[in-house]
């Protein structure tokens, strides 16, 4: 069964095999994680319900199955790819956007924070199974009539590209508003320290001033961003974004508790016994 197995598809094909591989890909991390901090989580870089990364690791794997369907090969040489691929997707988003979306520092067989032992396992794990996984998704997309495919594809395509245009956007603005404030506690220290207070103080009652989710300073993008990985931090303003993290989880708090208030059980009181 696994022999006949469809490793090979036109161009229309291919790109739907990866827009669903990055759906999946979000389904399972998206459960994941939101099982284990007990709230629901949108995971992943975009907002969109698909990761990227995902897709591009479940292709890598589609190509291996060109040369093996054997369960050992396919664990360790799938578990290597993915980990080099994961690597490197953490090391690009940090020379683009100067910051950091993962940290594994301090885990067992982490490779510089970007890898661990963990992500091996689990990987190596997905690509013994991609055999089985890839011959239902590609035999539902053969099934899809060539109109109808490429219509599918052009609209999803589209929905990832904007989506992938706007968060950058968004995230480029934040190291603006990073900048901004690094550079205001940077010409403060140097001068005099009450300034500094003064400089802080400013910014952060225009933090806090109206709404509680500080829409006048970090856009739903950037704030996403912060909610969604705990581990997000800049690397080029350190200092200012640990400000701003603080401060938008104090008013993030400030907001749950005006919302979420216990009500009052009415009861009456009995009249004293004469």
């Amino acid at each position: 069964m696994i022999n006949n197995l469809l490793v090979d598809g036109n161009f229309w094909q291919i790109i739907l095999w990866f827009i669903i591989y990055c759906v999946i890909g979000w389904v399972w991390e998206s459960l994941y994680r939101s099982i284990r901090l007990r709230r629901i989580i949108n995971s992943g870089f975009l907002v969109g319900p698909y990761i990227p990364i995902y897709g591009f690791g479940a292709m890598l794997f589609v190509i291996l199955l060109h040369f093996t369907t054997n369960p050992i090969e396919l664990f360790f040489i799938g578990g290597i790819s993915a980990m080099i691929l994961e690597y490197f997707t953490s090391w690009l988003l940090e020379v683009i956007f100067h910051a950091r979306w993962w940290d594994y520092t301090g885990r067992f067989g982490n490779i510089n924070g970007r890898v661990t032992l963990s992500s091996f396992l689990a990987f190596g794990f997905f690509a013994m199974v991609m055999p089985y996984v890839h011959q239902q998704v590609s035999g539902v997309v053969a099934s899809i009539p060539d109109p109808w495919l490429e219509i599918i594809v052009i609209v999803m395509a589209f929905f990832m590209i904007s989506d992938t245009i706007t968060t950058c956007s968004g995230l480029a603005r934040f190291n603006k508003v990073l900048r901004r404030y690094q550079k205001e506690i940077d010409r403060h220290t140097a001068r005099f320290l009450d300034f500094v207070r003064k400089g802080r103080q400013s910014f952060e009652m225009r933090f806090t001033k109206g709404d509680h989710r500080a829409r006048s300073v970090l856009t739903y993008i950037q704030r996403r961003t912060i909610m969604t990985f705990p581990s997000f931090n800049s690397t080029l303003y350190p200092e200012a974004f640990k400000r701003i993290e603080d401060l938008f989880a104090t008013v993030n708090q400030k907001f749950k508790d005006t919302q979420y208030k216990p009500k009052k059980s009415k009861t009456k009181k009995k009249p004293a016994s004469s």
